[in-house]
């Protein structure tokens, strides 16, 4: 005999954990301060070691806005001590975030200078030179150099 089927969890079950939401927001920002300590030292190759758990805690409260999106009524029975704390973490984190923003393009320019001196440096040093009646002459009428880097910033 056939099991029924269970009805779908009514809305008033679905709760957000708020404190969760809190706790994973803290830890987001704690590891985005961790990437600006690393990029104010230029130790970007270290950078990489953050990214797994922080793809994780941003999956994680990823997952929690879509439940708000999916029942706005929830943001309802949060209680308003949970409310206040969310908003001065969710502060905290933007204000590190914007930091991390801002040492990343400080990197990315950093390390665009970088190439370019290299490039420049490259250049210089292996000029084509030509040859024409008289001997070796100058450099070739065009240069054509290639520099790639297998990581970004």
């Amino acid at each position: 005999m056939a099991q029924p089927q269970q009805p779908p969890k009514p809305i008033a079950q679905t709760k957000i954990k708020m404190k969760d939401v809190i706790t994973l927001t803290a830890r987001l920002a704690q590891v985005l301060a961790e990437e600006v300590d690393l990029l104010s030292a230029m130790k970007v190759p270290k950078i990489e070691a953050l990214q797994r758990e922080k793809i994780f805690l941003t999956n994680a409260l990823e997952t929690q806005r879509r439940l708000i999106d999916k029942h706005p009524n929830l943001v309802e029975t949060i209680p308003s001590q949970d409310k206040e704390d969310m908003k001065k973490v969710v502060d905290v984190f933007n204000n590190i975030l914007e930091e991390n923003h801002r040492r990343l393009l400080v990197a990315k320019e950093i390390n665009h200078k970088i190439v370019q001196a290299i490039t420049d440096v490259v250049k210089k040093s292996t000029l084509s030179r030509v040859y024409d009646v008289h001997g070796l002459t100058g450099p070739a009428p065009y240069e054509t150099l290639s520099v790639t880097l297998n990581k970004r910033v």
